[in-house]
């Protein structure tokens, strides 16, 4: 094999291998909707094959009041419809409230739970120390069913 077909057959290597990479790094999430902070984070349900990027929420908290413990959290589709906002409330294990919560674990997944309040199904949203975030009005009610029944709990905060 000549030296320019070496080249040439290098270069298309090249070319193939930049175009993979572009479009590998393009299917992660879908853009950040505009209504959405920057540091919101994306939670992948699973992945659309059709449109080549992972499915899931758009979850942005930010405590309010500071020092309160306290988190507003806005929770969107990946177009950015706002599925539920509110007051979230940290819980560490089924059975105690945490004090504090880190941050919205970045491979989490976006729970989902029957609320108490709602009857409806509310996000439960992954945080990095462990704890999870759950609406305000469901946490007391969430916490008594997690310690009767622990195996919702267990299937929210998967064994690391």
């Amino acid at each position: 094999m000549s030296g320019s077909t070496k080249a040439i057959i290098l270069a298309c290597l090249a070319v193939v291998s930049f175009a993979l990479l572009h479009r590998a790094t393009r299917s992660f999430d879908p853009p950040l909707p505009g209504d959405m902070p920057a540091d919101a984070r994306f939670l992948s349900t699973g992945y659309d094959l059709d449109k080549n990027e992972r499915k899931g929420n758009w979850v942005a908290c930010h405590e309010a009041p500071p020092g309160s413990g306290q988190r507003s959290c806005r929770v969107a589709d990946s177009q950015g419809m706002v599925i539920f906002e509110g007051i979230y409330l940290p819980v560490r294990d089924a059975q105690s409230v945490a004090a504090a919560a880190g941050q919205i674990a970045p491979n989490g997944k976006l729970g989902w739970v029957t609320g108490p309040s709602e009857g409806l199904p509310v996000p439960v949203i992954p945080m990095t120390d462990g704890s999870v975030l759950v609406p305000q009005g469901d946490r007391d009610a969430l916490v008594d069913r997690w310690a009767r029944d622990p195996e919702e709990w267990r299937n929210l905060t998967p064994a690391k």
